[in-house]
């Protein structure tokens, strides 16, 4: 245990004075490995360097960037948002309503956090205020709402957590799909309660939504029929392709990295056939594609490397020990691992708290006796609470970058949101068969 303790010390070293995690990583890793092994050893990186950056499930990651990428330069956001607020528009809160399911569908299409509500918000968020929605209000949805991006497949969370603790990706997307809709609906009833309740935070009346003027004749059947095919005409294609890529993979005619490359190769044909492909967002999706991509292999390499180090040294071994030793329920000692993975997350992103902490704390959670896919998702889910607790919360600075609003103001806006969350993984971690229920049909 002394070698976890100076680990932890180097690896939060070199974090707090400013190095990436991924390179935090690496760099601890080399001196743990010289220095508690042996420099020979070393070679090992080279190794997994090799095998993991050239393995087939590790593409798996670049290719949902990539279909994410075509997603949001093809302005498809708008096109989810246009669309929902038209349908949600006469819901007290419609608007922010509508802003957390086009967080959920768009979560669909990208696996990210932060880029869900960053995309989102650039749109929802003006158009909240300016239809009189209580500003702090708007902001909380947007934020909480991109939480979403976190559980909804194909989220790059669950893809590292699954290439880090060789659990299969698949199946975590699939135990995904019920929680991030459970929390869709949870976020929107909450949402629906609190505007009844306090009708000034949903502002003016929602029958002015973007640019859909509804005339006197939309009151006709024809007139709602037409404008309801305009709008599947609109998103139809979004839905079909999420459909294709998490259905193939459910039953399970494609891994999860040929779904990917299907999703990628779709996503190019929408944009390109609703002309929106021009020659420079296609350079700019292959350049941010390329950035996510080189982030996320430095993060899962040197992940790789560290676990390659902790499990040598058997820090695993010794933690399962420790715990399985200590006279108490498993189920305390799951609340201890969750209240660190929520504090913990307050000061490191998401991708970072899973590739540090699983090598050491997954092996012991399995020894316990809980199951691999569930502790998939109730990590990430825990530790993306931190994505909208200060100080370090990313979809807080993110939200604030795109609104110009102060911090105290995002967060304000965002911790009575908290609570939803929180209830949501009470629920997941009391009934495990909401997260296993559809890959156990698989």
């Amino acid at each position: 245990m002394f070698e976890l303790f100076v680990l932890i010390i180097l690896l939060l070293f070199f974090i707090f004075i400013g190095v990436p995690v991924a390179f935090s990583l690496g760099i601890t890793a080399v001196i743990g490995i010289s220095v508690f092994l042996s420099p020979a050893q070393l070679s090992q990186m080279v190794n997994i360097s090799y095998s993991h950056g050239t393995s087939f499930t590790l593409m798996v990651a670049p290719l949902f960037i990539l279909m994410s990428e075509f997603i949001s330069g093809g302005g498809i956001s708008k096109d989810i948002f246009s669309v929902l607020s038209r349908w949600f528009k006469r819901l007290p809160g419609g608007l922010a309503i509508s802003n957390v399911f086009a967080c959920t569908v768009f979560a669909a299409l990208c696996g990210s956090s932060p880029v869900t509500a960053v995309t989102i918000g650039k749109i929802s968020i003006p158009e909240m205020i300016k239809n009189g929605y209580d500003r702090s209000f708007s902001i909380g949805s947007t934020v909480a709402g991109g939480n979403i991006g976190i559980l909804i497949p194909p989220s790059l969370s669950l893809i590292i957590f699954g290439i880090i603790t060789e659990t299969s990706i698949s199946r975590l997307f699939m135990a995904g799909i019920v929680p991030g809709l459970l929390l869709a609906v949870a976020l929107s009833i909450y949402i629906y309660i609190r505007v009844k309740l306090n009708p000034s935070l949903g502002g003016l009346s929602t029958n002015k939504i973007l640019s859909d003027k509804v005339s006197p004749e939309a009151s006709v059947s024809t007139e709602k029929l037409a404008s309801l095919l305009r709008d599947l005409a609109v998103i139809w294609p979004i839905f079909m392709l999420i459909i294709v890529v998490l259905g193939s993979m459910y039953l399970g005619y494609v891994t999860p990295t040929e779904a990917a490359g299907v999703g990628a190769f779709g996503a190019f044909l929408i944009v390109f056939t609703m002309k929106r492909l021009t020659w420079s967002i296609f350079i700019n999706v292959l350049r941010e594609t390329s950035k996510t991509t080189a982030m996320l292999m430095f993060m899962i390499i040197f992940g790789l490397v560290f676990a390659y180090l902790v499990s040598s040294l058997g820090i695993p071994r010794e933690v399962s020990n420790a715990l399985v030793s200590i006279e108490a329920s498993r189920w305390v000692i799951l609340s201890v691992v969750l209240l660190f993975w929520m504090a913990a997350g307050c000061f490191l992103d998401p991708t970072g708290m899973i590739v540090i902490s699983m090598p050491i704390l997954f092996p012991p959670l399995v020894e316990l006796g809980f199951e691999p896919i569930w502790i998939g998702i109730i990590s990430t889910l825990t530790i993306c609470i931190g994505m909208i607790t200060p100080p370090v919360g990313l979809n807080l600075y993110v939200v604030k970058g795109i609104t110009n609003s102060s911090f105290e103001e995002v967060v304000s806006g965002s911790l009575p949101f908290l609570l939803v969350i929180l209830i949501v993984l009470l629920l997941l971690v009391l009934f495990p068969q909401i997260v296993m229920f559809v890959p156990n049909s698989m």
